[in-house]
């Protein structure tokens, strides 16, 4: 086991996970009474953890006889699931939040509840600054918020409730908590905590009900997933893509998102082994300058991701890549934004998650000056965003003619079928050709930077 990282800075010390709290002030207590089961609205937003979290605090809710995923206008108690790893996605939240208080007024006994990554960011200052803010818990621990649940709901609760089979084709599935890299301009492990991985048996009987309720592909979730290790066997990645690829029924297989220092050589070989796992690799990059790199904590070289790119590649052929980058990091030269930019020609990655830095409090970066004025970070932003439009089109085009495998998800409201390849890219069918739900072998007709266009040739196999 590696070394535990201390935080990188006092205020750091500060973020823990916290309990159920209570309003510091006296309250008049929530007493609905219903004659039924109370109904659940839960709302999420930021990253795929939360789309997880979303799911799982659905199905408590549901163990419990609670009515999970309740249109708004029908709820008795609404959760918020929160993000704070930017300040954007705070503001919305509160612009959420300020909606809700609407709502609650609108009928005695409604009831606001907060979690996520603002909720631990922020703890008891949310009750002050939230007057009409009910509930605040921790997601990871979560049993004492329920526990008040059940007795404020008591007289109209009448055991666990079936969730009904899953419209849904796609699910996540969190199979580990937490992050250990301790990057300096992420918030992430003072609001996630510490990598804690759950039992490769447990994740694979979660895999098996959501099949059993309809969906067909998973994909599974931790901030740094391939440090993935099973509690009692240390068990890594690769076998649990092996264990999960069992799963009868189970059509595709992901997994999201990798740091470039866990990616070895027997991850990308279950890629190109297992039927079910699809061939696309996230694996953030960040900066493509040295110097930039260990300011943001990243603990490898340009030149070592490159090498792993090359091993993925010849490993799995079909690869598709895609990959996050920060652009205006504090103290970023002209001279290091360039090696960004370079990297991404040399990579050619088909999809680029680009973003402004902004600083979040209690990391270590928030020490340095937030020195690179917005107007610089926008240019750098459009100016990459410009780049890598012309790199996804290139290599779209160059699929133009050949075949793919599309898991088709919905319909467009012009009548196209629509759904994703296995290297994740959305790809358009004709009005008519297939369903959703339905897995199609199709050809590819014209493609853009955004999507392709495919004829269908058979169902897949």
């Amino acid at each position: 086991m590696p070394a535990p990282v201390p935080p990188l800075s006092p205020a750091a010390r500060g973020f823990q996970a916290i309990p159920l709290l209570q309003r510091p002030v006296p309250r008049r207590p929530i007493v609905p009474v219903l004659g039924r089961p109370p109904r659940v609205h839960l709302w999420h937003i930021g990253c795929q953890m939360n789309d997880a979290d979303h799911e799982m605090l659905a199905e408590r809710f549901a163990e419990l006889g609670f009515v999970p995923d309740a249109a708004l206008d029908d709820a008795d108690l609404t959760v918020l699931i929160t993000c704070a790893v930017r300040q954007n996605a705070e503001q919305k939240v509160y612009g959420k939040f300020r909606e809700l208080t609407d709502w609650k007024q609108a009928r005695p006994g409604r009831a606001i509840a907060m979690t996520g990554c603002m909720a631990v960011e922020h703890g008891p200052a949310l009750l002050q600054k939230l007057p009409d803010l009910d509930y605040l818990f921790d997601v990871r621990d979560c049993d004492g918020f329920f526990a008040r649940l059940q007795a404020v709901h008591a007289s109209d609760l009448d055991g666990p409730l079936p969730l009904p089979a899953s419209d849904r084709l796609l699910a996540y599935v969190s199979v580990m908590g937490g992050c250990n890299e301790m990057c300096t301009y992420c918030i992430v492990p003072f609001v996630r905590g510490r990598e804690t991985s759950r039992p490769v048996g447990e994740i694979v009987e979660d895999v098996h009900r959501l099949v059993e309720r309809g969906v067909r592909e998973v994909t599974l979730l931790g901030q740094n997933v391939n440090s993935y290790a099973d509690p009692g066997t240390g068990a890594g990645l690769p076998e649990l893509l092996g264990a999960v690829d069992r799963v009868p029924g189970l059509w595709r297989l992901r997994f999201l998102t990798s740091h470039p220092r866990n990616a070895v050589p027997e991850l990308f070989e279950a890629m190109r082994d297992l039927p079910t796992v699809c061939e696309q690799l996230h694996l953030p990059v960040q900066a493509g300058d040295d110097a930039l790199l260990r300011r943001m904590r990243r603990m490898y070289t340009v030149d070592e991701y490159l090498a792993k790119i090359r091993a993925a590649r010849a490993t799995v052929p079909e690869l598709g890549l895609t990959t996050d980058i920060i652009v205006g990091f504090s103290g970023e030269t002209e001279a290091e934004f360039l090696g960004t930019e370079a990297l991404l020609r040399t990579v050619g990655f088909d999809v680029v998650h680009l973003q402004a830095y902004s600083v979040r409090p209690g990391t270590a970066a928030a020490r340095r000056p937030d020195d690179i004025p917005i107007e610089e970070k926008k240019r750098r932003l459009n100016h990459l965003l410009d780049l890598q439009r012309q790199i996804a089109l290139e290599r779209n085009q160059g699929l133009v003619g050949r075949a793919v495998e599309v898991l088709v998800e919905s319909v467009t409201a012009d009548g196209r079928p629509f759904g994703r390849t296995r290297q994740g890219k959305i790809a358009l069918l004709p009005a008519g050709s297939a369903a959703a739900g339905e897995l199609v072998e199709g050809r590819v007709q014209t493609a853009t930077a955004w999507q392709l266009s495919a004829d269908v040739e058979a169902a897949a196999a």
